[in-house]
Parts: structure tokens; C-alpha cells; sequence
């Protein structure tokens, strides 16, 4: 059976391809009842636009090209994608993913550069470009909207929040129940190179501890590609000499790793130590975890809309959104009375 064509669904409506190709996209200056007609025959046809038609007749292709540095299985990761399908799926824009998560497929994408051509804006998530990578994306000529990343000199638009003050808050809402001997539990950068930027998490936790006159008891690093690395740290720090009491974990995910540990060698959560998280993931919601929540779904619809502007050529009424966390105290972490 031949495939149905434009032209047939033009004959079947009573008007020309150009106006079926006009109210089938959605433009104006189509009639309502000539629409509805159009719609009516392409409906028992089974015909549906061609992507391919469609770009060639706006110069636009409705994709977008997502980089992320991290892991696409990963929470944050999810809930962004979600959050950009809200908004995407309805202004029937399509997403492409790329993943950097190595320095070979980073290398790969900004020297074939395949979102070339191939999308009508690129968003990136998670780090920041080298001044050769800035030249390449200079020459893309398309929109650019950057994900929580370090720097965004070479975008038009970015979402970020604070890590910084993020876990500045943390640290002094467990000052303000009784802490004062802190660990910090950060994840070791995987790939090598400061191009993949730093934990402005460490560093917000290095700061407000020297602010407030706390105890570091020491910034300890899990290395993900070492399968014994958490229960190492958590020996580790039950090794000190000084204890702490409360533990300020770069994320959910690894919070509850380092909670089973410390329950492994009899350590109770939080009657001997406090443990706090940081990202508001459905793990910190299932076992009551304190943490820091950042809005993923929320920032990946912002990210969306700031795409679909540039795309449209219109001017962001705010290029740069700072997205605040919200403090989520949970049964992790409890006061302690001073000594």
C-alpha cells in the first residue's frame, strides 16, 4: 500500500499542499473551519508531518541537544530529562542526549561536534568548557543554556544553584542544634583534569566550619570507581582520633551507602552520629534523610524554556537563574547538647 503524501491529503481537504503543510504545523493565517478540514483528512489518511519536510521548510530542526558529563541512569539526571520533556514534548520538540562522562566521548563530541546541524539549540549540564571548547561552540552559531555548571561564559543562558551557600546553610543548621566536629564525605572527581570543574560543596563546607570556629575533623573523598571505597572512608573516620558528630555527605545516594556502613560497625544514626545529605533525591524521601533539596525537575523546565526562547529569538527577561535549595531536616540527623 503506497504511503500517504501531502498531496493527497491536499486533494482529499480542497486546498492547496501549502496550506495543509501551514495547518498541520500549527502556523497562521489558516482559516479555523480550512483547518479543521485539513486536520479531518489527515486524520483518515494516517498521515503525520514529515520532521525532515517540516525543517526544510522552517529552517529549524525541533530537536535539542542535551551534553551531560554525569551519568544518565542518575537521579538528578532523570528528574532534569523529565523536566525538560514537560515542556519540550508540548511544543513538539524532540531531545537528543549525548554523554561526556569520559574524556574520550568529550573529546569525541567537540571535535565532530554532531549537534552540528542537527539541533536548533545545545544544552550542556554539569561542566565547564576549555577556552578551545568555547571557540568550537562560538562556531555552532545556536543557542546555548548551561545545567549547573561552574562557569557559563559560553552561554546565552544558565540554572544553577548555589552549591556554595548550599552547604553553608547545612553546616550552620547543624551548628545551631549542638554540632561542632564535622566530617565532610566529598565523591573524588573521576576524570582527571580541572576542566571538569571543582566540589564548590567542599568548599562552602571548608568556609562556613573556619566561620563559625568548628571542628574539621577532616574532608574525606569516595572514589566511585572503587567498590570498597565507602566502607575505607567510613573506617577511616571511626579510626579518628576525635570523632565527629555529624557528617555532611556530597549527595543522597552516597549518604545511605555511608549510613549502612557506620550501622555495620555499630554505630547508630543518629544517637552517635548526625548524617546529612544533599540533592532532596527520592532516597533522602524514603529513609527520612536531612539534606539539602534542589528542584531537578523544576530546573530542567526552566532550562527548557530558556532554550525554546533563544530559539525563538527572544530576550531572557533573567539569562542567569540561581534556583534556591531548600533546608529538609529528617530523622538522620538529631540536636546534641554541648559539652
Amino acid at each position: 500500500m503506497a504511503q500517504t503524501t501531502i498531496e493527497d491529503v491536499a486533494k482529499a481537504a480542497g486546498v492547496s499542499t501549502f496550506t495543509v503543510s501551514r495547518a498541520l504545523r500549527g502556523m497562521d493565517h489558516v482559516a479555523p473551519r480550512t483547518r479543521e478540514k485539513v486536520l479531518k483528512a489527515a486524520k483518515e489518511l494516517n498521515y503525520t508531518v514529515s520532521k525532515a519536510a517540516s525543517a526544510l521548510a522552517s529552517g529549524q530542526t525541533n530537536r535539542i541537544a542535551l551534553l551531560s558529563r554525569d551519568r544518565i541512569a542518575g537521579w538528578f539526571m532523570g528528574e532534569l530529562l523529565d523536566g525538560l520533556y514537560d515542556v519540550l514534548n508540548p511544543a513538539h520538540y524532540d531531545l537528543m542526549i549525548y554523554r561526556a562522562g569520559s574524556t574520550e566521548e568529550r573529546s569525541g563530541f567537540f571535535t565532530n561536534l554532531p549537534a552540528n546541524r542537527n539541533a536548533d539549540a545545545l544544552i550542556i549540564t554539569g561542566f565547564s568548557a576549555t577556552e578551545q571548547e568555547d571557540k568550537a561552540l562560538e562556531q555552532l552559531d545556536m543557542p546555548i543554556v548551561s545545567v549547573n555548571s561552574p562557569d557559563d561564559n559560553f552561554c546565552q543562558g544558565s540554572v544553577a544553584i548555589d552549591d556554595q551557600v548550599s552547604e553553608s546553610m547545612l553546616v550552620r543548621y547543624l551548628a545551631a542544634i549542638g554540632h561542632r566536629k564535622f566530617c565532610y564525605i566529598g565523591r573524588k572527581e573521576p576524570l582527571p583534569g580541572s576542566e571538569w570543574g571543582h566540589d564548590d560543596r567542599t568548599t562552602g563546607y571548608r568556609n562556613t566550619i573556619a566561620d563559625l570556629n568548628l571542628t574539621d575533623c577532616g574532608i574525606r573523598y569516595i572514589d566511585v570507581t572503587e567498590p570498597r571505597s565507602v566502607r575505607q572512608t567510613v573506617a577511616a573516620i571511626l579510626a579518628l582520633p576525635e570523632r565527629p558528630t555529624a557528617l555532611c555527605v556530597w549527595s543522597d545516594h552516597y549518604a545511605l551507602a555511608v549510613m549502612h556502613e557506620l550501622r555495620c560497625n555499630g554505630v547508630r544514626v543518629p544517637e552517635d552520629i548526625s548524617v546529612a545529605g544533599h540533592d532532596g533525591s527520592d532516597v533522602a524521601t524514603s529513609i527520612d534523610l536531612t539534606t539539602m533539596a534542589q528542584p531537578a525537575r523544576e530546573i530542567g523546565r526552566i532550562t527548557a524554556h530558556k532554550a525554546l526562547d533563544l530559539i525563538s529569538k527572544k530576550t531572557l527577561d533573567e539569562p542567569r537563574t540561581i534556583i534556591q535549595t531548600i533546608l529538609t531536616p529528617g530523622g538522620t540527623t538529631r540536636p546534641i547538647a554541648e559539652t
